[in-house]
């Protein structure tokens, strides 16, 4: 069976789970900077930053898999209306009646979707949060043995640090690349594969092919890992634009 073409659960979602998860970066942003600039001792200021970071992630993940229970709730809802058996005669009524008009997904394969992109959103997010923290204390180690050094390995601890940023990201990459690629298969979206892929080379480019860039800002050394740079953007700009191309070019997706 289909629902309304004017229903876009899919992409309403993705869409509102992006922003509230682009909030959570931009208030962890905020937060750093107003406990760094406050004076306070780096060491406590630290701590601090990471604990109300890491309170602000766990808030935006529950609070995105609460928005997707809700549309997992309404999908159910509107599916259990008509009988199982009764689902697939419906479908095939529906395509005969409003032909090109019907949605372009059936209620089943949303559902999947949805499911889909909650693993990724909720779960996959999780686990990248839990391994932020692992990659922090091994960056923090790495920094104190250099240290230790008397600074004899600055270099080395920045071609480090930026040789091993990526693996921070790409689990979470990985997943949310997944996720567009199941959405194109489904929608038979050629387009969609592409970006995918392109996407996934520029990172590896980043990843490997590009140096930490640095430069000074009122006085302080600020330095730019470009790996981290085109993640973001994958996680904010690419999905924002994945829902609005979905909300666009689909109906009800």
């Amino acid at each position: 069976m289909y629902i309304s073409p004017k229903k876009h659960l899919l992409s309403n979602v993705i869409l509102l789970v992006t922003l509230i998860r682009f909030i959570s970066f931009a208030m962890s942003g905020a937060v750093r900077v107003m406990i760094r600039s406050g004076g306070m001792a780096p060491d406590m200021a630290d701590e601090m930053v990471w604990r109300i970071q890491s309170g602000i992630a766990i808030l935006s993940v529950l609070i995105s898999a609460c928005v997707f229970l809700i549309a997992l709730h309404k999908i159910n809802r509107y599916i259990a209306v008509i009988p199982e058996e009764e689902r697939a005669e419906l479908a095939v009524l529906q395509e005969e009646t409003f032909g090109k008009n019907v949605s372009n997904l059936n209620a089943e394969i949303i559902r999947k979707l949805l499911e889909t992109w909650f693993v990724i959103f909720v779960g996959v997010q999780l686990m990248y949060e839990v391994f932020s923290q692992v990659y922090r204390l091994f960056a923090l180690k790495l920094y104190d043995a250099i240290a230790a050094s008397g600074g004899l390995m600055t270099d080395a601890y920045t071609t480090l640090y930026n040789l091993s940023h990526s693996f921070k990201y790409q689990g979470l990459l990985i997943a949310l690349l997944l996720g567009v690629i199941m959405t194109a298969i489904f929608l038979d979206d050629k387009t969609l594969k592409l970006v995918a892929i392109l996407a996934a080379s520029i990172y590896l480019l980043s990843s490997t092919g590009l140096e930490m860039a640095t430069f000074s800002v009122m006085g302080r050394d600020v330095g730019i890992v470009w790996s981290s740079v085109i993640f973001h953007m994958i996680d904010t700009i690419g999905m924002i634009c994945l829902a609005l191309y979905l909300r666009v070019r689909y109906r009800g997706v």
